[in-house]
């Protein structure tokens, strides 16, 4: 992408341009993740768009301007595909990866090779990764725990190349997610990227999925069921009306233009 579009993005985030190096990384993966929110809403709305046909891929100038609108934030494949091209245009060594929640393809994320290491950026999976991960050559597991939310990353035990995501749910440590490590093809990427947009494949386009992290809550909603997580505990309401979901979608989720009335349409809610 162009250096234009390079310093939007950067506008955007809130962060200046400066060579590679592992701080710079932390602060481009804090920013992303503070302000980009996790929705479904636009590929809702791009699934209602193509009909039966294949869905568009991404156009990385429509994306960004939807990001600095507020009309839009982005799910595991936006994030990968524009923060990917992000890092790679600002000298990083970068590539993405594919991993398995339900399928192979149902997660993206990227790997990221500064200084002497080598680091997971997760910042579209709808959880408070802040910081990169590191993939240690020793193998040593890396926990990270945010507002009562803990996660653990570990060496897969039956896989070379592969870390496990676990999550930490009534006291155990349970696996979530497994991610391939190797650089995975376009030809991989766009299959898992239609068969997200298949009703009935996942819930990206069959349950509305918002979720915001920011350093003292992580907000989720799911269909109607709002989540609110923070270091005094978990709040759980219902939304009952569309005046709810457009002021929840305008201030906790900071998207004030998002076209939620459109998504809940689609979805019969």
């Amino acid at each position: 992408m162009s250096d234009t579009w390079l310093d939007e993005y950067l506008r955007m985030l809130g962060v200046e341009r400066e060579p590679p190096s592992l701080d710079y990384l932390r602060r481009l993966s804090r920013a992303h993740l503070c302000r980009v929110p996790f929705e479904n809403i636009t590929s809702i709305l791009r699934r209602a768009g193509a009909d039966a046909q294949a869905v568009p891929e991404l156009d990385r100038q429509a994306e960004l301007e939807a990001w600095v609108d507020r009309r839009g934030g982005g799910l595991c494949f936006e994030v990968v595909d524009m923060l990917g091209t992000l890092l790679a245009g600002l000298g990083f060594q970068v590539h993405p990866v594919l991993a398995t929640i339900s399928f192979f393809g149902s997660h993206q994320s990227v790997v990221v090779d500064v200084g002497a290491g080598r680091y997971l950026v997760d910042a579209g999976n709808g959880a408070p990764f802040f910081e990169p991960i590191p993939l240690a050559e020793s193998g040593e597991a890396v926990q990270v725990s945010h507002v009562g939310l803990a996660y653990r990353f570990r060496p897969a035990q039956d896989r070379d190349n592969a870390w496990v995501q676990d999550r930490l749910i009534d006291g155990k440590w349970q696996p979530f997610c497994t991610y391939d490590l190797d650089r995975a093809t376009d030809a991989d990427r766009h299959t898992a990227y239609q068969r997200h947009h298949q009703r009935g494949q996942s819930w990206v386009v069959d349950n509305l999925t918002l979720v915001r992290c920011t350093d003292s809550a992580v907000w989720s909603l799911r269909d109607n069921r709002l989540t609110q997580f923070t270091a005094t505990g978990k709040q759980v309401r219902e939304l009952t009306s569309r005046a709810e979901f457009r002021a929840i979608t305008a201030d906790l989720f900071a998207l004030p233009n998002a076209p939620l009335d459109e998504a809940l349409d689609v979805l019969g809610t």
